[in-house]
């Protein structure tokens, strides 16, 4: 069956249960919700500038160290592949 034929098998489908009386369309969107919500909005503390420029400070050093990290297990990694292959090579 091809992707038309079966599109059109559903939307048929779809029609003989809104004749038939077994679904009700839209009958849930429409009416909202009824319960309150309980939740309580988190208000965040108020933070100086300079705590906020040491913390970014603090964060691209992280950031920089783990880069640096990964670089040179990627690098030593790559290298003892390339030797491996060479020693296979022999």
């Amino acid at each position: 069956m091809s992707s038309i034929g079966t599109m059109n098998s559903v939307i048929n489908n779809n029609r003989k249960l809104l004749k038939d009386g077994k679904r009700k369309p839209f009958s849930k969107s429409l009416g909202g919700t009824s319960k309150k919500s309980t939740y309580k909005q988190y208000v965040l503390p108020e933070v100086s500038p300079h705590v906020l420029r040491r913390v970014r400070i603090k964060m691209k050093r992280q950031n920089r160290r783990l880069l640096i990290k990964q670089l040179v297990i990627g690098f030593v990694t790559l290298v003892l592949m390339m030797l491996y292959i060479i020693y296979l090579s022999q």
